[in-house]
């Protein structure tokens, strides 16, 4: 895989109930960053996430071995960098897949 950029995963933890029943927010929680192969959707790619018709603006594959340890099912947003480590900014994930053949993971932003 060709490394063109760097992914951070911001995932949600915590939130719930205290001990006297008042709701606690949840925090989000920002990984390291993990080299990727980052790519500029060219085509016409919206979907639906909350009710909002959205653009994808990248598509991104990781290798899985390097985040087995984030838990990927809260996961909401990521932090993009380019390859020379500038900022791309946050993007919401609109679709995340496990590609099984090449055992990496998908996520289009």
């Amino acid at each position: 895989m060709v490394k063109t950029g760097y992914i951070s995963f911001i995932t949600e933890s915590g939130g719930g109930y205290d001990s006297n029943g008042n709701p606690t927010a949840s925090t989000k929680v920002n990984s390291a960053y993990f080299p990727c192969n980052l790519s500029v959707v060219t085509r016409q790619y919206i979907t639906l996430a909350d009710g909002q018709a959205l653009q994808a603006k990248y598509s991104i594959v990781v290798d899985n071995f390097l985040i087995a340890a984030i838990d990927l099912s809260s996961l909401k947003e990521v932090q993009l960098q380019d390859s020379k480590q500038s900022n791309l900014g946050k993007f919401q994930v609109q679709n995340k897949e496990f590609l099984d053949l090449t055992k990496r993971l998908k996520i289009v932003v």
